[in-house]
């Protein structure tokens, strides 16, 4: 392999690889699950949970539609902060501090868990 292109390689890796990697990770900590059960739910999984209930609260909270797209698409599930540009870093972070604050009147409903999970483990 060139330097160049290992040189490349390596300005491309996350900073996260090694919280990402799960032979050197702790054990996952979780809003929803106990700590035995948080590390067999992967982020496919937690996607598909916060996504469903995505569909419950924009039933009775039609606002959080425009979110959809920023936080909850399949387009997302890759995204990893430590690559995003400092634009595109703080779009996100919009994006997420205007959900939440939508999200407290449902704080007590399970399906704002479900949303809650993943947006701190894909997000942090």
């Amino acid at each position: 392999m060139s330097s160049s292109l290992a040189a490349q390689l390596a300005q491309n890796t996350s900073l996260n690889t090694a919280l990402l990697s799960t032979s050197r990770r702790k054990p996952t900590e979780s809003y929803l699950f106990p700590a035995a059960q948080a590390s067999t739910h992967d982020l496919e999984s937690i996607h598909f949970l916060a996504s469903s209930a995505f569909l419950q609260l924009k039933s009775v909270q039609p606002l959080c539609r425009k979110y959809e797209s920023a936080l909850f698409s399949d387009a997302v599930k890759d995204v990893d902060r430590t690559l995003l540009s400092k634009d595109k870093n703080d779009e996100l972070d919009r994006n997420l501090k205007d959900l939440l604050r939508l999200l407290g009147p449902w704080l007590m409903e399970g399906m704002v868990g479900k949303i809650l999970e993943w947006l701190i483990r894909r997000f942090r």
